[in-house]
């Protein structure tokens, strides 16, 4: 009996053992489900981390305002692509008053001038910098050689005795990959080929990388000669959050301009390399913003390989310092620059909306100058709504400044311009007539890329009228333009007495067999006209400003992130120029695609 127990327990025991290793058995295939389980998170976790985030970026270095309606002009990155733009100059041809005095076709002088008050009538900055002449022209800027591939917006303020650009290079928001490539051709050669790439990751950092290539044959015995340039532009930022960032930024252009082989000369042989770097860093109290905020910027540019001036650089430090709440905003800038002729600007900006139809701004800048010489300058403006969709604006800006701080004979001159405007807007309707008065102003010196003027006259004491409007014809057509008139007899210097630039552009996309918003065609049909005017002197004296119509034909394409399109110039065939003595030639065309890609 007794042994009949002991196997009893024996068999138990192994029994139990057995049981035991079963247990741990399924111990061990509970473990593999738990890791099945891990594998799937991963994959979740995975899927969350390659979905497309938007992250903080840099606010965009225009006045903050708020601004009265009517004296901003925002001009979106879809506006250098749905239009004919091709350069800044372009663009800037659709402000009332602006002539874009044109040495020939792309790769010439395209000189911006308003109001007759020469190279003080434009102001640039980029990225909240001043955009200052450099090299062989030291005293004009010419827009046209400022590449528009790294912009995604400009602002335009318009003053009535000056313009102010403010160029916003591109901002990459989301963690997706975003890359666009551009081909272009056309008439005498003409070739244009881009490429961007721009990064975003989690953490923060960014690279942005543009590359923009330019060339014409030109055309011979005349003013439009060859030319070729190569823009590149490279940004890397850091910006963890709302609050906080730091970028740098390179900006390299180089071109190359042939002379005209006609006797004597049209166009000078001009090389040219500028090289532009922006270091900001910004840090402010909310995410919102609203609120305080402070940002440092150092800029170096360097001008080189120009045969004839030496090599010049320069350097600005900048401050700025704000405050911004609901219906209100004020700034601080301090810059101080390297540059002997500009030691150091105080700018002070404001705008507030006391009442919701009012709306009030102003600006200030004192400025000191080499030899002793300093500036001063302020501005006020205020827009007013009324019932009925009418509403008022009006400026009023004074100066005693310097136009041209490297020429030592420049001793400032004092201005006090006057404007106002009365609007009417509705359901995409505009209608605006507007009025200023401008004092007498003597421009210096000349812009070098044309020739053979050497300067602009003084202009007189002059009152001016304006007119612009946009309206909505039928679904998709639209008519817009503008009307400037100086109410003198022969204007001033590229500012006839009758000057007007009017678009008809039919817009759709009404093929419904692509996805609501990826198609879309555009076609548009603009004229720029101008009458009989004074052009500056030239070695025989005053040039006459011949009156002249320019046409331009624009078709372009969109499906997704295709763009096809094709300009012409000067479609109207006709004989003449932007400016006395440089020939426009007729039906200069040109065509070409980009695609952008977010992958």
């Amino acid at each position: 009996m007794i042994r009949g127990l002991l196997c009893a327990a024996v068999l138990l025991g192994l029994a139990g053992g057995g049981a035991r290793r079963a247990v741990a058995q399924r111990d061990t295939t509970a473990r593999a489900d738990t890791s099945a389980r891990d594998t799937t998170t991963r994959r979740d976790t995975t899927a969350r981390d390659t979905a497309a985030a938007y992250l903080p970026v840099f606010a965009a270095a225009t006045p903050a305002g708020p601004l009265p309606g009517g004296t901003r002009y925002s001009f979106p990155a879809d506006s250098f692509i749905l239009s004919n733009v091709q350069t800044l100059s372009d663009l800037l041809a659709h402000i009332p008053g602006v002539y874009v005095a044109r040495g020939g076709i792309y790769g010439q002088a395209e000189i911006v001038l308003y109001g007759a008050r020469g190279a003080a009538a434009l102001e640039i900055y980029w990225d909240g910098v001043p955009y200052l002449p450099i090299g062989r022209d030291s005293t004009f800027l010419d827009p046209a050689r400022i590449s528009l591939v790294p912009l995604e917006r400009v602002d335009v303020i318009v003053l009535p005795g000056q313009v102010r650009v403010y160029l916003v290079t591109r901002r990459q928001r989301s963690t997706e990959t975003t890359s666009e490539v551009g081909v272009v051709t056309g008439e005498v050669r003409t070739a244009n080929y881009r490429g961007a790439f721009l990064r975003r990751w989690r953490s923060g950092l960014g690279l942005s990388l543009v590359a923009d290539y330019n060339h014409t044959d030109g055309i011979g015995g005349t003013s439009s000669t060859r030319f070729n340039s190569v823009d590149l532009w490279l940004k890397a930022e850091y910006v963890p959050s709302p609050r906080l960032g730091v970028s740098y930024q390179v900006l390299s252009s180089s071109w190359t301009r042939s002379p005209s082989d006609v006797t004597p000369s049209k166009t000078d042989p001009f090389r040219f390399a500028r090289r532009d770097g922006i270091l900001r860093v910004f840090a402010a109290a909310r995410s919102d913003g609203l609120g305080p905020r402070v940002a440092l910027l150092f800029a170096t540019t360097a001008a080189s390989h120009d045969s004839a001036v030496p090599n010049r650089s320069l350097s600005q430090g900048i401050l700025e310092v704000s405050d911004v709440w609901p219906r209100a905003a004020l700034g601080l800038v301090l810059r101080g620059a390297q540059d002997a002729a500009r030691p150091w600007q105080l700018e002070g900006t404001a705008g507030w909306t006391p009442l919701p139809v009012l709306t009030l701004a102003a600006d200030a800048r004192h400025a000191r100058y080499n030899f002793g010489r300093s500036g001063n300058r302020a501005h006020v403006a205020a827009g007013l709504a009324l019932p009925l969709h009418f509403s008022l604006h009006g400026d009023l800006a004074w100066a005693h400044d310097l136009q041209a701080p490297l020429l030592r004979a420049d001793g400032g001159q004092r201005t006090v311009d006057v404007a106002g405007a009365v609007r009417w807007e509705r359901d995409g309707t505009l209608l605006e007539l507007g009025g200023a008065s401008r004092d007498p102003f003597t421009p210096l010196g000349w812009a070098a890329g044309l020739k053979p003027l050497r300067g602009l006259d003084p202009s007189q004491h002059t009152r001016y009228v304006t007119v612009r409007g946009a309206v909505a014809l039928l679904p998709g057509l639209h008519l817009s333009g503008w009307y400037f008139d100086p109410l003198v007899q022969m204007g001033q210097d590229f500012e006839p007495p009758h000057h007007a630039r009017v678009s008809l552009t039919f817009d759709s996309k009404f093929w419904r067999v692509y996805r609501s918003g990826i198609f879309e065609l555009r076609a548009e049909a603009a004229m720029d006209s101008w009458s009989r005017g004074t052009a500056g002197f030239d070695s025989s004296g005053v040039r006459a400003l011949p009156g002249a119509s320019f046409g331009e034909l624009i078709i372009e394409l969109r499906i997704a992130g295709v763009t096809i399109f094709w300009i012409q110039r000067n479609a109207t065939l006709f004989r003449g120029s932007y400016v006395p003595g440089l020939d426009y030639p007729r039906r200069y065309q040109f065509y070409g695609v980009r695609w952008v890609f977010t992958n």
